[in-house]
C-alpha cells in the first residue's frame, strides 16, 4: 500500500487511505458493507472540504471495491471514477481457496495476527449488494482482477462489469499465483500499473 501511496503521488494525485471500520486500528466491527458506506462517503465530503478538490475517484480493493460501488450509488458525491482491484460482487458468494502451502504468500501473518479483523459472523438486513448497486453508478469504472484469485473470483469482477454503465473497462490477468487485492502489485506491477495510470489520466487526470 505504500508503493500505491508513492505511484499516486507521483501522479500529482492526492490521496486519503482509511481502513473500514473492524480493521487496522479503526474501531467497530466490519459489517459486509452494511454501514460501511456512510464511513467512505464521510471520509470523501471531509477530502473535499479540506482540499478543495472538486471531484475525486474512488479506489477500492477487494470489500473495499464493493464499498466503494455502494458509496458511489447511494451518496451525492462529485465522482470522477471507480477503479477497482479484486472487488466483491456479493459477499454471500465469496468462498475462499487458500492453499496452506502457498498461504504466505497471500497473508501477512504479522499484521493479520497483530491487527487481527473483527467481523460480524452473520449477514445482517441491509447488507448492500454491490452487484445491483453499481447500475446505479454514473461514472466511469475500471475493474482489476487475477484470474482465479484465491479469495475473490474473477468472476465477481466480470458480473460487475456486466452490470456497469459505460464507460466501462475490465481487466483480467492471467498469470500464475491466484493473488489477490494489493498483492497483485507485486505479482503483475508490470501490467497492472499502466492499466491504472491511463485510467486515472483519462478520468481524473493530475494535481487533484
Amino acid at each position: 500500500m505504500r508503493r500505491l501511496g508513492a505511484f499516486l503521488c507521483g501522479m500529482g494525485l492526492r490521496a486519503a487511505i482509511l481502513d473500514p471500520r473492524g480493521h487496522g486500528t479503526s474501531e467497530g466491527v466490519f459489517g459486509f458493507n452494511r454501514d460501511e458506506h456512510h464511513d467512505v462517503a464521510a471520509v470523501a465530503r471531509d477530502v473535499l472540504e479540506r482540499t478543495g478538490a472538486t471531484r475525486l475517484t474512488l479506489m477500492g480493493f477487494s470489500a473495499g471495491g464493493a464499498i466503494a460501488i455502494s458509496c458511489a450509488a447511494i451518496h451525492d458525491l462529485p465522482i470522477a471514477s471507480l477503479l477497482l482491484i479484486s472487488p466483491v460482487a456479493n459477499f454471500r458468494r465469496v468462498i475462499p481457496r487458500l492453499n496452506p502451502l502457498t498461504m504466505h504468500r497471500h497473508i501477512a501473518l504479522g499484521q493479520a495476527l497483530h491487527h487481527r479483523p473483527r467481523f460480524e459472523w452473520r449477514f445482517r438486513a441491509g447488507v448492500r449488494d454491490a452487484a445491483e448497486d453499481i447500475a446505479r453508478v454514473q461514472a466511469p469504472v475500471a475493474l482489476i482482477h487475477l484470474k482465479n484469485d484465491w479469495l475473490i473470483d474473477h468472476a465477481h469482477s466480470m458480473e460487475l462489469y456486466e452490470k456497469a454503465n459505460e464507460p466501462k473497462e475490465l481487466h483480467i490477468i492471467d498469470i500464475p499465483g491466484n493473488y489477490h487485492a494489493d498483492r497483485i502489485f507485486n505479482a503483475a506491477g508490470r501490467d497492472v500499473f499502466p492499466i491504472m495510470t491511463s485510467f486515472l489520466r483519462r478520468t481524473i487526470g493530475g494535481g487533484e
